[in-house]
């Protein structure tokens, strides 16, 4: 099976939340441990960062499906090594900065965050039911460090990304 099988990372991208789920049962002080050997921000700034990512790809995937948007281009190629990043499933932890749109703020509000995680399972539940589509779909929308993705490859980029900050928010729990 290729890396990059939507439905596959679909399947991750639910198993992931089931997991940020059981870690939102937790006391809070054992979600805002933070260990600067590990990270600047807590495990519930790592989750937080990630439902703000992942409301973004969200967005992407319904552009993509409907081939219109802002920021939906016809064509393009991700940058050197993305691809590779993306397959390998790993992203190097310390070589970029979240972009300030998606940075977590010091204090997190628990409400907007379980809404943001609602909406999150709801775009990749849609993303789901439309799994051929999106397959087939062939604009693209950028990354800022990646390059121009398509859909398949933005629903890579969240199970991957996701993962990356799962791990070490799981450290820090």
């Amino acid at each position: 099976m290729s890396a990059f099988e939507p439905r596959a990372n679909l399947a991750a991208l639910r198993s992931s939340y089931a997991e940020i789920e059981r870690w939102l049962e937790l006391p809070r002080e054992r979600l805002h441990r933070v260990d600067s050997s590990v990270s600047g921000w807590n495990a519930e700034q790592h989750v937080v960062h990630v439902a703000l990512a992942n409301e973004l790809v969200g967005r992407n995937l319904k552009n993509l499906l409907k081939g219109s948007g802002l920021l939906v281009v016809d064509s393009g190629e991700p940058v050197d090594g993305a691809l590779e990043i993306l397959a390998s499933g790993r992203i190097p932890r310390g070589q970029a900065q979240a972009p300030r749109i998606v940075r977590p703020p010091e204090l997190v509000e628990r409400a907007y965050l379980l809404e943001w995680l609602e909406g999150n399972r709801r775009d990749f539940a849609e993303a789901a039911e439309r799994v051929d589509e999106l397959e087939r779909a062939t604009k693209r929308i950028p990354h800022q460090i990646l390059g121009p993705l398509t859909a398949v490859l933005w629903v890579r980029f969240a199970a991957v990304h996701t993962e990356h900050h799962l791990a070490i928010a799981r450290e820090l729990v």
